[in-house]
């Protein structure tokens, strides 16, 4: 495959994503009659993953706890420890983490799903009985990413802070008080305004991308596989890509306007 064809056909998928993306937008009004499959999807993003969630947080919290005091005892500022602990999970690591975990998780799952009903010829069945796939299949996952996303970037950042806390204080002798003064006194709501924005996009990037590759699937078994592949991939490089973005647009945009606002 020449250059040329290369950028032909990235334009011609892209062109093709926007077109789902726009499906998908128009369909969403309709969402309140899928409810039932919305909060079902809710359940399998979130609380299912919840148990990645906790082992994933608590491992990197205690990395990053020790990490974090070695590093500050060497200009005997330990006391920045929990500062520095809830930035970086409420701004960077805990979005970015739990994007990627769920996208290993729910994201893979919901591509090959609808590959294989795709493949299958069920969802051309939906299509012969009058229901419209994208408002059944498409909708309630993305809106479901969208909500359960934020909630479980909050839920890493608690139980990573916690798993620092524990590693810092209770291993490494720093005095739980000055931890969670530092903690409390350093992060404010700007930080939490970031988990959320990227929570949330980072939801709509990962269901989008994994129903998108799912319901272009047309073959056999490969088409499922390749499905699953690409939703992995592509999430992943799209959510830093994502990040970054976020990251420099965020301290100029709306945390000014969050600002203004107290």
């Amino acid at each position: 495959m020449t250059i040329q064809e290369m950028f032909q056909s990235s334009l011609a998928l892209a062109g093709e994503f926007t077109l789902f993306i726009g499906d998908t937008i128009v369909a969403m009004r309709r969402l309140w009659y899928r409810r039932n499959i919305f909060l079902h999807h809710c359940e399998n993003i979130g609380v299912s993953s919840s148990g990645i969630i906790v082992v994933a947080a608590t491992f990197l919290g205690g990395v990053l706890g020790y990490q974090l005091y070695v590093s500050f005892h060497l200009f005997n500022a330990e006391a920045l420890l929990g500062g520095s602990v809830g930035v970086a999970m409420f701004r960077e690591l805990a979005p970015v983490m739990t994007a990627i975990m769920v996208t290993g998780r729910a994201g893979a799952a919901m591509a090959a799903e609808i590959a294989s009903m795709k493949v299958s010829e069920q969802v051309d069945a939906l299509e012969v009985m009058a229901v419209d796939p994208i408002e059944f299949l498409i909708t309630p996952r993305i809106a479901a990413g969208f909500v359960m996303l934020p909630i479980l970037s909050l839920f890493f950042t608690a139980v990573a802070s916690i798993a620092a806390a524990g590693v810092a204080c209770g291993i490494m002798g720093l005095t739980p008080a000055i931890y969670w003064e530092q903690y409390s006194r350093v992060v404010d709501r700007i930080d939490l305004v970031h988990c959320i924005v990227k929570g949330s996009a980072f939801g709509l990037i990962l269901t989008w991308v994994g129903c998108f590759n799912g319901y272009r699937a047309f073959g056999g078994a490969r088409a499922v596989g390749l499905a699953t592949r690409n939703t992995v991939v592509a999430s992943c490089l799209l959510v830093l890509l994502v990040d970054y973005i976020l990251t420099s647009f965020l301290p100029f945009g709306f945390g000014k306007l969050i600002r203004s606002l107290y």
